[in-house]
């Protein structure tokens, strides 16, 4: 084989300036889900870490769970720890650490439970005292009405004073069901039966304005595990285009990537006999398991894909009951700013004005709640307003955003599904005869999209257009591609997988 020069890095984390305890957990848990021997090669298909991060975790990780090593005819290392994944590092500092750990993830859930309560607490507060504020105007408009009825009945009596000691009672009373509605909703979880479970409605409030996290978190670790995964069982080799197909990307970011793993798993590129560039990883292929898996069992089209990104997981009617709230509060908060800018506070102790805006500060003096009326437009306007106007626009732009991303991981699985037809039957891709899936995973437009993939594809690859008679459009021959499948599967023919066996243990540190 001729090898032909590494191309440079594009920018990326270097893989020797690392969180050591992060890689060193990451490895323990797979080891502790593994047992019995592991190579490097095993480690590092486990986890999907690169090989240098694996080998300076993997000395912490011998002596704090009294590790042994075992030496093969081979010169390869075997890693086992008969004692199980116990660690015997004791003491104070340790200790310190372990109790750090737990309290900081403690206290970020603490954190972000109460910010949750206190948006929840924003949203609905407002909405029961506006209601509030409305129904006893109603009830003291119509008190008025009866006792001004009266009053011409009874000779003009005064009946002054309105009742609004009996209203500020009212506004306590609605205060305590509220009380008891917020907290049976944020304990109640904790109370019913599991089939009998509904979400609470802070969790409710929470995903409809900041979603519900990244539904493809450790996606990345996955991909990388299943790419070694493919390069073990196809004889430590691998090309370009497969890494495109594994993948769904373009080709350029495609050259990144590989130029990464090259580097991360001593990776070396090459070219067969016939022209064909491979990139080879001898280092991967070294495996405690007594054999490689058989040409093709792992297969190129990755049975796994990313998750698109919903909205939120509410139900259409709770995100509606959500909507009207802040809906709600935007117009009265709206109607109190306005009022309080345009009209001031002569209406709070004038008798003529808006009746709701002065009944309000009526309301509040019997309360024996006195502030500036200015405090008020601020109170009861400003801030719903403001807070109303934010609960509107960080769902709206999330979800734009969340469009954006969707759009980009359906086109990347339809490329992935192309990219798989181009190299499994190269002689003939036509984009017209590609299926949908039948799901949300489609794209938009699938024809369409499915099209400029494949004119894409053909223009870097240097496909031949083939005319379809009937429909008078084009499906494509791939010929370099089918003379470099060809190529591959005699190069890897002819790879020998017993040069990559470990051999007889010839060495055991535990004796």
């Amino acid at each position: 084989m001729k090898y032909v020069r590494r191309r440079g890095v594009a920018n990326a984390p270097k893989i020797y300036d690392f969180p050591m305890e992060k890689v060193e957990d990451k490895l323990v848990s797979y080891l502790k889900k593994k047992r019995g021997e592991s190579t490097v090669a095993d480690m590092i298909a486990g986890t999907g870490l690169p090989k240098y991060q694996v080998e300076q975790a993997v000395k912490r990780t011998l002596d704090e769970y009294a590790g042994r090593l075992k030496a093969t005819e081979s010169g390869d290392l075997l890693y086992y720890f008969p004692d199980g994944m116990r660690s015997t590092v004791h003491g104070l500092g340790p200790s310190m650490r372990r109790f750090w750990k737990s309290f900081a993830q403690g206290s970020l859930k603490v954190l972000s439970l109460l910010f949750k309560i206190w948006i929840v607490a924003m949203l609905v507060g407002y909405f029961v005292a506006f209601v509030a504020i409305v129904v006893l105007a109603i009830v003291a408009s119509f008190a008025a009405s009866m006792a001004n009825r009266s009053d011409n009945r009874g000779g003009g009596r005064d009946r002054g004073g309105g009742g609004f000691g009996g209203m500020y009672l009212v506004i306590q009373l609605m205060d305590l069901i509220l009380r008891m509605w917020f907290w049976s909703n944020l304990l109640g979880s904790q109370r019913r039966k599991p089939q009998q479970q509904g979400r609470a409605f802070y969790k409710s409030v929470f995903g409809f304005v900041f979603g519900e996290g990244d539904p493809n978190k450790g996606w990345e670790d996955e991909e990388r595990r299943y790419i070694i995964t493919y390069i073990r069982s196809h004889k430590g080799v691998i090309t370009l285009e497969e890494l495109m197909a594994l993948t769904g990307m373009e080709s350029d970011d495609a050259n990144r990537l590989m130029n990464r793993i090259l580097l991360e798993y001593e990776g070396e590129p090459g070219v067969t006999d016939n022209g064909t560039v491979v990139y080879a990883f001898p280092e991967l292929m070294r495996s405690a398991q007594g054999g490689q898996k058989a040409l093709g069992q792992v297969p190129l089209l990755n049975p796994s894909s990313k998750r698109l990104y919903p909205f939120s997981a509410n139900k259409r009617r709770t995100n509606g009951w959500i909507l009207f709230f802040n809906t709600f509060n935007l117009a009265f908060g709206a109607y109190f700013l306005v009022t309080s800018l345009t009209q001031g506070a002569d209406l709070i102790w004038g008798r003529t004005g808006p009746y709701l805006y002065s009944f309000t500060g009526k309301l509040l003096q019997q309360a024996s709640i006195s502030f500036p009326a200015p405090l008020m437009g601020i109170i009861l306007g400003a801030i719903p307003v403001a807070f109303s106007v934010v609960f509107f626009v960080v769902p709206w732009l999330r979800k734009i955003n969340l469009d954006r991303r969707n759009a980009q991981i359906r086109e990347e699985i339809l490329r992935r599904r192309i990219l798989t037809q181009v190299l499994s039957s190269p002689a003939r891709v036509d984009p017209g005869e590609l299926r949908p899936l039948g799901n949300d995973l489609d794209p938009r437009n699938l024809p369409a999209v499915s099209k400029r993939i494949v004119d894409r594809l053909a223009a870097s690859m240097g496909a031949e257009p083939v005319v379809k008679e009937k429909e008078g459009t084009f499906a494509y021959k791939f010929s370099e591609i089918e003379r470099q499948v060809a190529d591959l599967e005699d190069y890897r023919r002819k790879i020998d997988l017993k040069n990559y066996e470990v051999g007889k243990t010839i060495f055991d540190s535990g004796n």
